[in-house]
């Protein structure tokens, strides 16, 4: 047999020669009993080209086992290509060292019952120490055995985690797709919903219960604030039902919750005299002028205190006094055509005079009054108020019941107010909706002329001297 002056050592199915004398050829034994040793020398040379080509993309050749330590892992050194050392402690861990000095844990195992073999690294020997790389390496061989792909499960559970929410990102969608320029309480629902759920913001959306959402609740509700509780009951459900037709969750934890406040609807209707106090309170100075104005308009045309609030002068026909709400300004996002009558006309004449363009109802510092503002104006002046407490909607409410009691129908009055009217069985409804396109502007400007020609009579005294007073019953 011919001897070969280097080593020969197996790296996949090929042979490469390392440079110790051994006594053979490992895979060419049958070889190189026959043939010269300079031939055997070319075929070594050969095998070692291809050998290192192979090995500078792959795990590198495995030496011997050792029983790995910190000082074993200091004293390992590069080599031309790389190479790993196995630990003989630990079966599957073994050391990757590269050609440019960095040391790696690499480990190898096969999954049981399935042939699959899983082979990663486990980091760098600088980052993962050597214990905690075996007990690493202990979990996976140990999962391995049982026929378990433990990396595959983490990979699934990594996936599911990424495609599951948190609290504050849907909180972020809620607003961002169904809020924020669609309604005009934005802010106020976002201020709601980032304070009232803050302990829970991080906590993914769908492990969210009732039971998590009712102490968050009870926390309003035990400082008093009953109706307050209420109100983010029914914001936080709004918000869960969204997520649920999104598919973000799969129940709405709000679903089932007592509610903590039903409250009482609201049915506030000034009567002839309050009507005639009020007008002249108007006079009087007590509020400010452009506040009076915009009141004594909600009691005119009975729309809403934020759509007069920041009526605009390009919104007014002056030529036939008609009043375009755009539908960007109107809560159920159409627009309206509202005639302007006697009353009406003159408050709006003088707030027009020298005006083409722009809002007619502004702060000193060019800032538009809002319901807001209104709303402040009357609570900080409850106690020079003449009748009794009453909000803006409640002059809008008096507006459409007085009508009504005039004999005025009930859809026109819808019309007027910018309600869509209910009357009628389904069939009627879906005609309205979807054929019967009108703004009914004739019926609209009678129903309208009709109520100013009262509200004089009234704000004159001649509706309450008609009240006749019965005498009491002995």
């Amino acid at each position: 047999m011919y001897v070969c002056s280097r080593q020969f050592v197996d790296v996949r199915p090929r042979t490469v020669c390392v440079g110790r004398a051994v006594g053979y050829h490992p895979l060419m034994f049958a070889t190189v009993r026959l043939e010269p040793q300079i031939l055997l020398r070319r075929r070594c040379d050969r095998a070692n080209r291809r050998g290192q080509k192979v090995m500078t993309f792959g795990a590198g050749l495995t030496r011997g086992a050792q029983l790995l330590t910190h000082r074993t892992i200091e004293t390992l050194r590069p080599a031309e290509a790389p190479y790993r050392v196995t630990d003989q402690r630990c079966k599957g861990l073994a050391v990757r060292v590269a050609p440019s000095g960095v040391k790696t844990w690499d480990m190898a195992y096969r999954i049981r019952g399935t042939g699959k073999m899983r082979r990663l690294s486990l980091g760098r020997t600088t980052d993962v120490s050597l214990e905690q790389a075996r007990e690493r390496a202990n979990e996976l061989t140990s999962a391995a055995r049982g026929g378990r792909d433990l990396v595959g499960e983490e990979g699934e559970a990594r996936d599911a985690a990424a495609s599951r929410i948190t609290v504050e990102k849907l909180i972020d969608l809620y607003l961002r797709r169904r809020v924020v320029g669609r309604l005009r309480t934005a802010k106020s629902i976002e201020r709601g919903l980032r304070r009232d759920l803050a302990p829970i913001v991080q906590r993914c959306a769908a492990d969210v219960s009732r039971r998590d959402i009712r102490e968050l609740l009870d926390t309003i509700a035990d400082r008093g604030c009953m109706r307050e509780a209420e109100k983010r009951r029914q914001m936080v459900g709004t918000m869960f039902r969204w997520a649920l037709a999104q598919d973000f969750v799969a129940a709405n934890p709000a679903v089932g919750l007592e509610p903590y406040d039903p409250g009482v609807p609201r049915d506030r209707v000034l009567t002839v005299e309050e009507i005639e106090k009020l007008w002249r309170w108007f006079d009087s100075g007590s509020l400010s002028a452009d506040a009076a104005d915009i009141l004594r308009l909600e009691l005119l045309l009975g729309a809403r205190v934020g759509e007069i609030s920041g009526l605009c002068a390009e919104e007014i026909d002056r030529d036939r006094w008609l009043w375009s709400l755009p539908a960007r300004r109107s809560k159920s996002k159409k627009s309206r055509i509202t005639p302007i009558m006697s009353t009406a006309r003159q408050l709006l004449k003088l707030r027009l005079e020298g005006i083409e363009a722009g809002p007619l109802f502004l702060l000193e510092k060019g800032v538009v009054l809002s319901p807001s503002h209104i709303g402040h104006y009357l609570l900080t002046r409850q106690s020079t108020l003449p009748i009794a407490k009453f909000t803006t909607h409640d002059l809008r409410r008096t507006a459409a019941t007085h009508m009504v009691e005039m004999g005025i129908a009930l859809d026109v009055v819808a019309a007027v107010i910018g309600h869509e009217s209910e009357s009628g069985g389904r069939d009627t409804r879906i005609l309205r909706r979807h054929y019967v396109h009108t703004d009914l502007l004739e019926r609209k400007a009678d129903a309208l002329e009709r109520w100013d020609h009262r509200l004089k009579g009234i704000v004159l005294g001649e509706e309450a001297a008609k009240v006749v007073q019965l005498p009491r019953r002995a």
